[in-house]
């Protein structure tokens, strides 16, 4: 069988949508089938510095041409003539809104759409995009049919059918099994890992760390994203115990998150929040605000503590985490919860809905 993935972005640029498209491509070659991804040729940055095609790990990518690019969406004439040749069997595409769920509604194939949940609040994304999405949503909405669907959340699936009245597919993000094995080394401060972005919430984070008045140190991870000078002046100027630390690696990343007291995720509203799941699998507790799939990653008062969209409420989340009884029973409850979201059944659940729609 001939699996085609569509992303837009792939290996060796990183980030959550891209890790799960490569996971699963890589397990779909190791499982017998015919694995392509098709892709853009350019990174976060909008530059093109990939081979147009190459084999990683056995599945074969290809890179088109964009036309043109803004943020994190691309435009290619090319990507339809490019998918038509490969004729698959099962055609899957991956981010809702971007022009290549439009460009290939209509190759004949079985069609799937995981849209990874991109719905956002009006604060997160400001309004110029807040508005570009709800046209894009209520004059090209009737697109999503022509796909059969995937939720990664139980929430995504409810929105889904509230806003385009259609079914889908529950099949939530998967972390890597050999997490599971890992164990904790400490708890020597608290971890925030992601992009320093606006609508990830950093700012409203560090005021309350600053409120908190608790000893631990704050430690940064990620990408900038527009706000770093910011946060950094914020952190300088208020003689905060919070150190950035840039992009780090994979190998990096596990090491911060075995000795962290507990990861926070900040953003009012996240589709999933897969580095959630990672820490909980090696027994940490995680601090989230707001509502949305982070409550489906971290459970609260299971695996978590939330706090409402509001620094004094975040600070209180901090304080109580320093509770070592609440600690206890979150990290036992983390490591339980996090279970459900083994790579090695999640990849597994992608075959047998890929088996069911092939079979009619």
């Amino acid at each position: 069988m001939k699996i085609v993935q569509v992303t837009p972005f792939y290996y060796p640029v990183l980030g959550g949508v891209e890790k799960i498209v490569k996971n699963l491509s890589e397990y779909l070659h190791n499982n017998g089938f015919d694995v392509y991804v098709v892709t853009f040729n350019r990174n976060r940055e909008k530059l093109s510095i990939f081979k147009e095609y190459e084999e990683i790990n056995g599945v074969k990518v290809i890179r088109v041409k964009p036309n043109f690019s803004w943020s994190h969406g691309t435009y290619s004439k090319e990507i339809y003539n490019v998918v038509k040749s490969l004729n698959p069997d099962i055609l899957h595409l991956h981010v809702w809104r971007h022009p290549h769920v439009f460009q290939l509604s209509k190759i004949n194939s079985i069609r799937i759409l995981q849209p990874h949940s991109p719905f956002y609040s009006l604060k997160q994304l400001g309004i110029i995009i807040y508005i570009y999405y709800n046209l894009v949503d209520n004059f090209l909405g009737h697109f999503i049919k022509e796909y059969n669907l995937i939720a990664i959340t139980p929430l995504e699936r409810d929105i889904l059918y509230k806003k385009f009245k259609v079914n889908s597919e529950l099949i939530p993000n998967g972390v890597d099994d050999d997490l599971f094995s890992m164990k904790s080394e400490g708890d020597e401060f608290y971890l925030y890992i992601g992009r320093m972005s606006k609508e990830k919430n950093i700012m409203k984070m560090l005021k309350a760390y600053k409120i908190s008045k608790i000893k631990r140190p704050l430690l940064l991870a990620g990408p900038d994203n527009g706000i770093l000078k910011e946060v950094l002046e914020y952190i300088s100027n208020n003689n905060l115990n919070v150190k950035y630390l840039g992009v780090i690696s994979e190998d990096k990343k596990r090491e911060l998150l075995r000795k962290c007291r507990a990861l926070i995720n900040p953003s009012p509203f996240e589709g999933f929040g897969i580095t959630l799941v990672e820490a909980e699998a090696i027994g940490k507790p995680t601090i989230i605000v707001g509502h949305g799939g982070q409550e489906f990653a971290a459970p609260p008062d299971i695996a978590s503590l939330r706090a409402e969209d509001n620094e004094k409420s975040i600070a209180k989340a901090f304080e109580n985490m320093e509770d070592e009884s609440v600690y206890y029973k979150l990290s036992k409850g983390a490591k339980k919860y996090a279970e459900n979201f083994k790579m090695s059944t999640i990849l597994s659940k992608y075959k047998k809905f890929y088996y069911k729609l092939s079979q009619g």
